[in-house]
Parts: structure tokens; C-alpha cells; sequence
């Protein structure tokens, strides 16, 4: 069972008990753990998505007029996501439910077995969405094949009201956009449209034939440092990279897909991350560990090394709300052999300081005698 069901099957069930007319607290906190109950455990609901997943359906059901924000209830922040300590839940004999007629309307081209199993999500706001698509599917034969943020643009301006949390031309790519598509049974092809991938920015060190050494940098600057150095044949540390990518955050675990499909070998290559010294960093690292468990990826700890004894001094206060638990911390650490090494890490954590990967520069490499001279770098 998905996540967004056990969610919504729990407030249907709380919902029926309600009487006709009446209203209910629905306390954030204990729904989350009911949902985690029903997963069996912690770990399931984390891999299923966690607390992030839980946030968007219950911004959904806002949406859709099921839930409602009391004025009183305090804001509760987990990471990113923020939240309300409790919502007001509404009898569901009050929501709209869609008539027989509705259903036939639409029964031609759309399967809607999922709403009348589900009678919470049969809502005003969700039926305009679905008619909308049900007009688009009657003359998908007319049209040109374009982006999926341009069809969702051309889609969702239809609506007369938008209450999302996303832009519309990046509704249909959101987890809820790809949520509703999944309950209609509604594919992109469908919509006559395709994801259009970020630009993928790599660079193959000169007369590697085949790659076995991977290297992704979290920022575009030490990739450019790092490129030079491999092109000028500088390369300060051990094992010099076959290709170098730069991960652009966060977004390297989706845009990986793009090195897939370009070397079919990866499952014998040997690929590591580097990144910031700070709990993003360190997230960003075990994220696309875990998004691609059928590799052997292992962070380059030389970098870290080389950032706590050159770049120490350049250390920062961090000045944006930052948080990784314990389990993520202890995985990152479990990287590294030498005792001092997690000593540091550990230390930067408690002071909530940081250090940037951008101490790793051709200055400081010159300055620290790791390469001869900066000109002889320069593209």
C-alpha cells in the first residue's frame, strides 16, 4: 500500500465517526505515527518516502477542501517541510461526492475506480482537473508532441481557481501532479508530452577509452578546477578521474540517469562524491547512494582531508536551516578510516559550522605546493 492511501485511509476512517454536521482536531503528530504504524516500521515509511511524502498529501487534502487550517494551531518545521500541529477534519458526509452521471461522462477515456474507492479525494477541485484532461484526451490526436512543463502550463490554465503549491507549468512534474496522474491511469504519453532533463555537465579526461573512474563534485567551481587540473596533467591526489561530473546538489540524483544511458559499464566503475562539509552535503551524498544501491559509490574522502587540514581557516557559520539525523550522520562517517578525520566532521557539526568545497581552488593548490605553478592551469 502507497503511503498517500494508508493517509487517506486513516482520515476516512476518522472522518465516519464523526457525526453529521461536526468537526474534528486531527493532531499531525499522532496521524504521522498511526502511518507509521501502518508500515510496520520506521524504516519502511523513511524509504516510502517519510515525513516529505506525508507533508504533500496533507497539503493535497487542504487543497481539495478536506482538511482545514485552524487559525490557533502552531507551525511544526522538519527539515524543509513545515506543517500544523493540528488540522480540522470535516464529516465526510459533508464533501461532494460526483454523481453517477459524472462518472459515465468521463468513463470513455478515464478509469476512476480509484475515486470511488476513495469518495474523500471526490472534490470540486480535483473533478474541473479531471474534466480538463478528459477534453485534452478526446483530441490528443491533433496535437504536437511538447515539454511536460509546457503541457502542464497549457492544462492547468484552464482552471479558474489554483490553490497548489506548485507553479502550474510544474504542477504535472510534482509529486502531486504524477499522484493524480497515477489515480486517473493518465500517462505523459497520454498528454502527448516528455520530461525534459536538466543539462547534464560532465567532462572525459583526453584518450580514456573506457571509463572506470567516476568523480561527481556538488559545485560547478571545483569541477572547473578539477577539470583543469586533469588537462594540464596536475591531478594532486591519488587515482585521477576518467570522467568528472559536476552534481549540481541535490540534482544529481535525478540527472544521473543521463551517465546510464551514456556508459552501460557502470556497474564495474568505481565512482565517488564530493561535496560541502555541512549536513546538506553530507545528505546530498547519501541520498544518491541510496537512490542507486546497485552501484559502488563511495564519497573521496581526499577532498575532505584536503578541506579540514588547508581550508580550516575559512570555515563559516551555517546561516540556513540545515538538518540530518543521526542514522544519515553515521553513514556519512562511516566513509572515513582515520579517527581525526571523523573527529573534525563531527566537531564542524556541533558548531554548526561548515566549510565549503570551494577551498579547493588552483590558489590554495599553488599556495600549499600541490601544483608548481597557476598558469599553466589556465584552460
Amino acid at each position: 500500500m502507497q503511503k498517500e492511501q494508508v493517509i487517506i485511509h486513516l482520515i476516512e476512517n476518522a472522518s465516519q465517526q464523526l457525526k453529521l454536521g461536526s468537526r474534528k482536531k486531527l493532531n499531525t503528530f499522532v496521524l504521522e505515527k498511526e502511518v507509521i504504524r501502518a508500515f510496520q516500521n520506521i524504516n519502511r515509511y523513511q524509504k516510502a518516502g517519510g515525513f516529505q511524502i506525508f507533508s504533500s498529501v496533507i497539503r493535497q487534502l487542504l487543497n481539495d477542501g478536506i482538511l482545514e487550517i485552524p487559525k490557533t494551531a502552531r507551525i511544526i518545521q522538519k527539515g524543509s517541510e513545515s506543517l500544523r500541529e493540528w488540522y480540522w477534519l470535516r464529516n465526510n458526509n459533508q464533501l461532494p461526492n460526483w454523481s453517477y452521471g459524472q462518472l459515465v461522462e468521463v468513463s470513455d477515456l478515464l478509469d476512476l475506480s480509484y475515486y470511488q474507492s476513495h469518495p474523500v479525494l471526490q472534490t470540486e477541485n480535483e473533478w474541473q482537473k479531471i474534466k480538463i484532461i478528459h477534453t485534452f484526451l478526446k483530441k490528443r490526436h491533433l496535437r504536437t508532441p511538447i515539454s511536460r512543463e509546457e503541457r502542464s502550463l497549457y492544462l492547468m490554465c484552464q482552471l479558474p481557481i489554483w490553490a497548489e503549491k506548485e507553479e502550474k507549468e510544474k504542477w504535472l512534474g510534482s509529486k502531486e501532479g504524477k499522484s493524480f496522474l497515477n489515480r486517473i491511469k493518465v500517462t505523459l504519453d497520454d498528454l502527448v508530452c516528455y520530461p525534459v532533463r536538466e543539462p547534464f555537465v560532465y567532462y572525459k579526461s583526453p584518450g580514456v577509452t573506457r571509463v572506470k573512474e567516476i568523480l561527481v563534485l556538488e559545485g560547478l567551481s571545483t569541477f572547473n578546477t578539477c577539470k583543469k587540473l586533469i588537462h594540464a596533467e596536475k591531478w594532486p591526489f591519488g587515482i585521477k578521474p576518467d570522467l568528472l561530473i559536476f552534481g549540481a546538489g541535490f540534482r544529481i540524483i535525478g540527472n544521473f540517469e543521463y551517465i546510464i544511458e551514456l556508459l552501460p559499464n557502470l556497474d564495474s566503475v568505481n565512482l565517488r562524491y564530493a561535496g560541502d562539509l555541512d549536513p546538506e552535503g553530507y545528505k546530498i551524498f547519501i541520498d544518491f547512494k541510496r537512490a542507486y544501491p546497485y552501484l559502488c559509490i563511495n564519497l573521496a574522502t581526499e577532498f575532505y582531508e584536503w578541506s579540514l587540514s588547508h581550508g580550516y581557516g575559512q570555515k563559516t557559520s551555517i546561516i540556513t536551516e540545515q538538518k540530518i539525523t543521526d542514522t544519515q550522520f553515521a553513514l556519512f562517517l562511516s566513509e572515513f578510516q582515520d579517527p581525526e578525520t571523523k573527529k573534525s566532521i563531527t566537531l564542524l557539526l556541533q558548531n554548526k559550522e561548515r566549510i565549503a568545497q570551494e577551498v579547493f581552488n588552483t590558489e590554495s593548490l599553488v599556495d600549499y605546493g600541490f601544483v608548481n605553478n597557476l598558469t599553466s592551469l589556465d584552460p
